[in-house]
């Protein structure tokens, strides 16, 4: 990645619309003469566009650090069900409610650090999210009856989420447009491979002498840990935020109060809240085709990788038989996958998307990303399809096995460029977008494994997941309408 200064139009919308909000309050205000501090050119080195490329890189490993972390977490209860289920004498599928209510946790979330990250910064959202997670994690490792499990979940969910949330905004405020799809493609890694990486951890711990509670001491552990580092070493990113620091410093080196950010003056009353924090991104949701079908098309795929980690202890568990932690590790298959479609999508980024943008002298369409999520949308039918025509014990296990690169290569592909899409497309408000986007996304995540277990065991693996093939082909249409029409249907929209 080259260190540059960003072009104008590159500098964050969010901070336009905040001095756009600032000029009528100072209308309101003028006997105060604030004097608004701003950044000095596209070339400022406070602005994160500027950092050295090494502080930059930090920032984005930290993020997919701590979405590693959460991804992991909401998925790796889902191996300690058996066990729980026994300890309790509860059913198994009351003990799945341990992962639902996790990712219900996640529909609130984003509403709510989406929103706080855009008025207070990144930093300490960020981090408080991942510390309070693990915090309540302490409630099902320690626990001694279901339900103290079950609301610990769901704590650790609503406040692991804030990574997620917040992921869109950090890689805006420090990546351009180019640069910003290899960062994005690198957190998507890890926040789709983290709760595959879950059941595979998950499952060797449980049948460890440690026990299953050790599945939540390690996420506890590691989380605070991880937060800790970070209160120490993770910088501000949010270049608002960033100016209220500079107006600060300003005002203590010259003693002159009227030295403000934009921020500082922006209209804070519950009222412009709640409209510009809670109700922003549903009005965007419920108002903008492109919004609301590529949010659909996620959540499925979302939902879909939630459903698996239900789904692989049956098919390889129960019928070809085998042991537990060795019944997850055929998710390593979607790994792999995962892996295979970060190289591409960032080889894609950096041939194609670079070559667009260069030749339209730093301007591109956000359709430029679609032809990419085109392709992962006919891989991942044609894995479903195969993996569920494969799954007769009398066929070879790697065939079937097999069958989690093309799934996971897919999803991941169609998950990272409908993430880049919808930024591009709602730049200014992009966090609004996403936290609607993130909110409808983890319903599904919630729901699939609920009705998964019912469904292989109705239907058998091969016609269950037939059917969900059946429904992610419906859905292949959906990114190449964009491609031919996103642009006029952009052209119309009264908020891009």
């Amino acid at each position: 990645m080259e260190h540059s200064a960003i072009p104008e139009e590159h500098l964050p919308a969010d901070l336009n619309q905040i001095e756009r909000n600032v000029s009528s309050q100072m209308e309101r205000d003028r006997p105060l003469q604030h004097q608004i501090v701003g950044f000095e050119g596209p070339a400022d080195p406070l602005h994160p566009h500027n950092w050295s490329l090494a502080r930059r890189v930090w920032v984005t490993f930290t993020l997919a650090l701590f979405n590693l972390i959460v991804t992991i977490s909401s998925s790796i209860f889902g191996t300690a069900q058996n066990e729980v289920s026994k300890e309790f004498n509860v059913s198994r599928e009351l003990t799945v409610l341990g992962t639902s209510l996790f990712l219900v946790g996640y529909i609130i979330g984003p509403l709510i650090f989406g929103p706080v990250s855009e008025r207070f910064g990144r930093k300490y959202p960020l981090i408080a999210g991942v510390a309070l997670s693990s915090l309540f994690g302490l409630m099902p490792a320690l626990g001694q009856n279901l339900a103290t499990i079950i609301i610990g979940r769901f704590f650790a969910g609503l406040f692991g989420v804030a990574p997620i949330a917040i992921l869109g905004g950090v890689i805006t405020d420090c990546w351009n447009p180019v640069h910003r799809g290899v960062a994005l493609a690198f957190c998507i890694c890890l926040v789709f491979s983290g709760p595959t990486f879950g059941p595979v951890i998950g499952g060797f711990i449980v049948a460890s002498s440690l026990g299953w509670r050790w599945t939540m001491w390690v996420v506890v552990i590691v989380g605070l840990a991880t937060s800790l580092l970070s209160l120490i070493t993770y910088p501000e990113t949010y270049g608002p935020r960033v100016l209220q620091v500079k107006a600060r410093r300003m005002r203590k080196n010259t003693g002159d109060l009227s030295i403000h950010a934009p921020l500082d003056v922006e209209e804070t009353s519950l009222k412009h809240l709640a409209q510009t924090y809670l109700i922003r991104p549903w009005v965007l949701f419920f108002n903008e085709p492109i919004l609301i079908l590529l949010t659909i098309y996620q959540s499925f795929i979302y939902g879909l990788m939630y459903l698996f980690y239900q789904s692989y202890p049956i098919t390889f568990g129960e019928v070809r038989g085998w042991n537990p932690q060795l019944s997850t590790l055929p998710l390593l298959g979607i790994i792999i996958g995962v892996l295979i479609g970060t190289v591409v999508v960032v080889i894609y980024t950096q041939t194609y998307f670079r070559w667009k943008v260069e030749a339209n002298n730093g301007h591109f369409e956000p359709e430029d990303r679609l032809p990419l999520m085109i392709f992962g949308g006919l891989l991942v039918p044609a894995g479903l399809f195969w993996y569920g025509w494969t799954s007769d014990p009398a066929i070879a296990w790697p065939s079937e096995v097999s069958t989690g690169i093309l799934i996971g290569w897919g999803m991941y592909t169609i998950f990272i460029q409908c993430f880049t899409y919808i930024i591009d497309c709602y730049t200014g408000i992009s966090n609004s977008a996403m936290a609607a986007n993130g909110a409808v996304r983890s319903i599904f995540g919630a729901v699939f494994p609920l009705f998964a277990t019912y469904l292989y065991h109705g239907l058998g693996t091969d016609w269950a997941t037939s059917l969900i093939a059946f429904l992610s082909l419906a859905m292949t249409p959906v990114p190449a309408v964009f491609y031919y029409y996103g642009a006029r249907i952009r052209a119309r929209s009264k908020m891009v």
